[in-house]
């Protein structure tokens, strides 16, 4: 039933030859958005379209020799357009294909160099669509573009979007799914139909959708979440026409600017008793901004779910930049239901800003999973957190700490904000390898704190004396200022964070220990002063810094970073005591220094109020407990 039902598609496409056009969007941004009062403002112009396979044909080799797909001519509308009238631009680089859909897209960029302080529309016209249910025919997508500086200083960056070209809905059920939007700039993006009679700001009336205008009846869009919700029921296909626009401040009622979102949903009949569709399940997060550098070779492994044993996973149409090379799909040898593809991509400086990369799984009954994606800022580099392997280093507490120790402190490359999705700090027992607490730091504002360069975080779990823990972060912990937020690596490996407890009931039984007749010599102890400050959750870290010589923890090995501290405020006392079977020698009264007068030192309140480590106390207390272990020890 299934093959049938490939096969009427793509006799419907052979059929009409005309009906190729499967849907695009445009996108632009400013190629300096930051050089100000600019004459001309060059502005780099990106579309992507999708094509009928059949017609404008690509595969692996096309897109490894830069082979293009498409056609027409892109129009300027508006009486500020001067020169620019029309120019044939539409075919570009092939980056994307799917056989079992017979679709073949591709995305490309070119530069305007336009007048500043003007807005003009650009729109690509032509037909037809597939046969559709309602509306059809001709098409037009229109983007409007604007040179006028923002109230920032800087030229604006519109938003950018993705869909799958045929986006399949099995009929009698209802579907609720996202709209991929992207906006550089940081603005507020909303979502909403496009129009026929769209204004642009030079009296010129512009048409965003030509044949297909509201033509998907029985669908709802949440403007503000960009939300889509349908109840799928008349089979067939059917045509989404919708416009994303940006806004600087949230009293704004005019947008900066709008970019199209064209694509089309089938209506298909399946009688089988598997109801889930697969699904992206990683191995980054749905949504996740990553932040990579300029000529960054980028591998991702993408993760995939089918719903139903006896289901295999059989195509994933992708959304990708070009030069973003995808691998083969692999079942996994230990879960026959995951599935993996690999994703490698090398971004050029022409690439700066974001990138959506999105993922659409399909299963072997024909069902399609949710449109995922995956931003990637170019240009800006991802937060990420500094390992130490010393005292006063930038994490703190390390090392042996008390029982009771309940503030935690880790320095990063950059100001860092809270993530927006579930990200996990999470503390291990290092004997058993298990996860003994948590705490979401994208919703646990009672615990988790960000400030400038630091995360601090506080505990509520009362750790066992004489054990060892670890601490592990989730991917996107921190998360950087710019955008969306590029976030931060995973922090897997045990090594990064261990700490030990202080066992002071074992300490405390050294207290009755014997002298012999032979010379004790208790050695030189120099005690910080001890401040008695109380932990304040509140507490700000206004002035940390990050030293220039910390370097980031990659997770593979340690780090050479050298940390200078300076220690004042100390006091020494030299005790020596001598017995003889034959001479007495009493020397000055002095004090003596009992073990339960260690314990009691030791257990002092961990000093947080200049969120300096006092873990130097610890490091004495474990010497001169050694001391009076090899003192037991000589004594047996």
């Amino acid at each position: 039933m299934q093959g049938l039902h490939y096969l009427l598609y793509i006799w419907l496409g052979i059929a009409i030859e005309a009906t190729h056009y499967r849907g695009g969007t445009f996108t632009w941004k400013p190629v300096s958005p930051q050089i100000p009062n600019q004459n001309p403002v060059a502005i780099s112009f990106t579309q992507r379209h999708a094509w009928r396979r059949g017609y404008y044909y690509c595969n692996q080799t096309t897109i490894d020799s830069g082979g293009t797909v498409g056609a027409g001519d892109i129009c300027c509308l508006g009486t500020q357009c001067g020169s620019l009238s029309c120019f044939p631009s539409t075919a570009v680089p092939c980056t994307d294909f799917s056989v079992s859909q017979d679709t073949s897209a591709g995305q490309g960029s070119l530069i305007l160099n336009l007048s500043p302080n003007i807005k003009i529309a650009l729109t690509f016209t032509g037909g037809d669509w597939i046969t559709l249910q309602n509306g059809g025919g001709r098409w037009a997508v229109t983007t409007q573009i604007s040179t006028y500086m923002r109230a920032d200083g800087h030229y604006n960056t519109a938003p950018i979007s993705a869909m799958v070209p045929v986006k399949l809905l099995r009929q009698g059920f209802s579907y609720t799914w996202l709209i991929p939007t992207a906006d550089t700039d940081g603005d507020t993006v909303k979502c909403r139909w496009a129009t026929a009679t769209a204004t642009v700001p030079t009296n010129v009336v512009a048409d965003e959708c030509a044949g297909i205008c509201n033509t998907f009846p029985g669908a709802t869009l949440n403007s503000s979440s960009c939300m889509m919700t349908y109840t799928a029921s008349t089979v067939g296909f059917w045509a989404v026409s919708l416009m994303m626009e940006d806004y600087e401040f949230t009293w704004q009622t005019s947008p900066l600017s709008s970019t199209p979102l064209q694509f089309i949903v089938e209506v298909y009949i399946l009688n089988s008793p598997c109801i889930v569709g697969p699904s992206y399940t990683g191995a980054r997060p749905a949504g996740a901004c990553v932040g990579v550098d300029i000529n960054q070779i980028v591998v991702e492994q993408a993760i995939f779910t089918v719903g139903c044993s006896g289901v295999t996973l059989t195509d994933v149409i992708t959304t990708s930049p070009p030069g973003m090379t995808r691998g083969t799909i692999t079942q996994s040898t230990s879960n026959p239901l995951e599935y993996t593809m690999s994703m490698t991509w090398t971004p050029p400086a022409s690439a700066w800003g974001s990138n959506l990369v999105c993922y659409t799984p399909i299963d072997s009954f024909g069902q399609q999973g949710n449109t995922q994606c995956v931003t990637y800022l170019v240009a800006v580099t991802a937060p990420e957190l500094i390992y130490t392997s010393y005292v006063d280093g930038s994490m703190s507490p390390i090392g042996t700490v008390m029982s009771t120790q309940n503030v935690w402190r880790v320095e990063c490359t950059k100001a860092v904000n809270r993530p927006s999705t579930a990200a996990y700090i999470r503390f291990y027992q290092s004997s058993t390898a298990t996860q003994v607490y948590a705490l979401d730091a994208s919703t646990d504002t009672t615990h988790v704190f960000y400030s400038n360069f630091t995360l601090i975080f506080f505990t509520n779990y009362a750790w066992t004396p004489g054990q060892s823990y670890y601490i592990l972060f989730d991917n996107g912990v921190v998360t950087g200022t710019e955008f969306c937020g590029p976030q931060s690596k995973p922090i897997l490996d045990p090594t990064f964070w261990p700490f030990n407890i202080f066992n002071s009931v074992a300490f405390s039984n050294l207290t009755g220990m014997t002298t012999s007749s032979t010379t004790t010599i208790i050695p030189n102890i120099t005690t910080p002063a001890i401040s008695t400050t109380t932990a304040n959750p509140a507490i700000t870290t206004t002035g940390i810094t990050v030293p220039s010589s910390t370097t980031p923890y990659t997770g593979i090995g340690t780090s050479s970073t050298v940390r200078t501290t300076t220690t004042t405020s100390t006091s020494t006392t030299s005790i020596t005591s001598t017995t003889s079977t034959t001479t007495t020698t009493t020397m000055p009264a002095v004090q003596i220094l009992l073990p339960s007068d260690i314990v009691k030192k030791c257990e002092q309140p961990v000093i947080i109020g200049t969120l300096l480590s006092t873990t130097v106390v610890g490091a004495i207390c474990l010497v001169i407990y050694g001391v009076f272990m090899a003192r037991i020890a000589a004594s047996m």
